[in-house]
């Protein structure tokens, strides 16, 4: 038969041991949890006080029947982003939106932008450089799901770029 050594106080070394191990990866476990909950929500929070997002309304123009006002938002978060320039059309008056799905036009490095009502249905967004992330060219400004009546009024949006040749490309990459 096979005694196991304890020590003074009576314990067993080895169990002590192994149980010591086990509190270690419980351990070990639980801190790796923390910081899969914390982490994000820390570097999430840097993120917007490093690079908080400033949107600035720099062109609103009411549309000629007085129904809509197309609107042009610059956003800017600082040295790491190029401001973004922004527009849309909205109900006279309406604040722009703050979700970026909603806007008709999206640009970084937009040169001498401008508005343009050339009818009261009919917006042209004029320009003499821009990067065009996003472009749609109708929107449906009073337009709620469910009621077919809001989705009537429409406005056609095209695009004026002052070049009749390149408008973004540098003369080294063409």
């Amino acid at each position: 038969m096979r005694c196991r050594h304890r020590g003074g106080n009576g314990y067993d070394k080895g169990h002590l041991l192994r149980n010591r191990h086990v509190l270690h990866i419980a351990a070990a476990f639980l801190a790796g949890i923390a910081v899969a909950i914390v982490a994000p929500r820390l570097i999430n929070s840097l993120g917007k006080m490093l690079l908080a997002e400033h949107r600035e309304e720099i062109a609103r123009i009411t549309s000629p029947d007085g129904s809509v006002d197309a609107v042009m938002v610059n956003s800017d978060c600082g040295a790491l982003c190029a401001t973004i320039t922004f527009v849309t059309v909205v109900a006279k008056g309406k604040k722009a939106p703050d979700d970026p799905g909603q806007y008709v036009f999206s640009a970084d490095d937009t040169v001498n932008p401008r508005l343009l009502w050339k009818q009261s249905h009919l917006l042209e967004i004029a320009y003499d450089k821009a990067f065009i992330n996003s472009f749609r060219n109708g929107c449906n400004p009073f337009g709620v799901p469910g009621n077919v009546e809001s989705w009537k009024y429409e406005v056609e949006i095209r695009l004026a770029p002052s070049s009749a040749g390149f408008s973004y490309l540098p003369e080294n990459k063409r």
